[in-house]
């Protein structure tokens, strides 16, 4: 397992509150960002879980299982699937064998993106009947007072870009969390994504708070960033997160990207946010070993 976040702090273990992160305790060195001691966590009220890159046939016995635990012993009002869920190609068969085993617990509270193992398959069809038929569509969810909105770029870049702006127009003062597969930035295998480039610059302009993508097969959190990915405050940037170690193969990082804040792969994991009305949120990764690999907090819309 690899960890660039700092040292691991203990996870807590019970319904939802080893999921919450809460006051700072220390500060991730040169990032400026809050980390939470997960032993002085408080309760969560609002938590949702995310990741991606789930099950195959080799290790969703191990992984996905692995992270399916976590999942239930956090308790999340909502799981967001963020892609790549039954590997190689997405197929019915491959979503009954090794996806609905581990994470099909969760189904009733799940909100899903197809990754591009499910487009591999001809119109979702796998994803659909495992998760329903608008898990390969563009759609949105209320969610703790924010608006979740899940765009599936395989059917279309610029329709899936319209959507997220219409989202904003419709929602106005609402906090917004956008999810689609792959990463505009990565440090990871597949690296830099430029053709998601104008759902990134859609992403900012509408203000949305967080990106949640998955794709390469780790965790990466980056800072707020501008449309041209510059680093930007707290209160105008958008932050994105890879939440890529569900279950399946975790991957090496390759070339480190600007403003990557905390890096963690080689063990299954997944990510909690807890989220707030006022646009604040707090967010922890825990991994299958009862680890709090990565944690801290984010102040609410100005």
């Amino acid at each position: 397992m690899t960890t660039q976040s700092g040292r691991p702090s203990r996870v807590r273990r019970g319904r939802r509150a080893a999921a919450a992160a809460g006051l700072a305790t220390a500060v991730l060195a040169g990032t400026g960002v809050a980390v939470a001691d997960a032993a002085d966590a408080p309760s969560a009220e609002c938590v949702v879980a995310a990741a991606g890159d789930v099950a195959g046939a080799e290790d969703y016995l191990t992984g996905a299982a692995g992270t399916a635990r976590l999942i239930s012993e956090a308790d999340p009002v909502t799981v967001l699937a963020l892609g790549d869920l039954a590997y190689d190609d997405g197929t019915v068969a491959e979503f009954e064998r090794y996806y609905l085993p581990t994470w099909g617990a969760f189904r009733d509270r799940t909100e899903a993106v197809p990754g591009n193992h499910e487009a591999r398959t001809r119109g979702f069809a796998g994803i659909e009947a495992a998760l329903g038929d608008r898990a390969d569509d563009n759609h949105a969810v209320t969610v703790c007072g924010w608006r979740i909105v899940l765009l599936n770029q395989y059917k279309g870049i610029p329709a899936a870009d319209r959507y997220l702006r219409r989202q904003a127009r419709e929602n106005p003062g609402m906090p917004l969390l956008a999810v689609w597969h792959e990463p505009r930035f990565s440090s990871g295998k597949h690296g830099n994504e430029p053709g998601v480039q104008r759902l990134w610059h859609s992403a900012r302009a509408t203000r949305t708070r967080i990106v949640l993508n998955a794709h390469d097969h780790d965790y990466e959190r980056f800072a707020p960033q501008t449309s041209a990915g510059r680093r930007a405050d707290d209160d105008t940037g958008t932050r994105q997160f890879v939440s890529g170690l569900g279950g399946h193969k975790p991957r090496p990082f390759r070339t480190v990207r600007a403003h990557s804040e905390a890096r963690v792969t080689g063990i299954p994991s997944v990510l909690f946010l807890t989220l707030e009305e006022d646009g604040s949120y707090s967010w922890a990764l825990r991994s299958v070993d009862g680890e709090v690999r990565d944690a801290g907090s984010h102040p609410p819309l100005p």
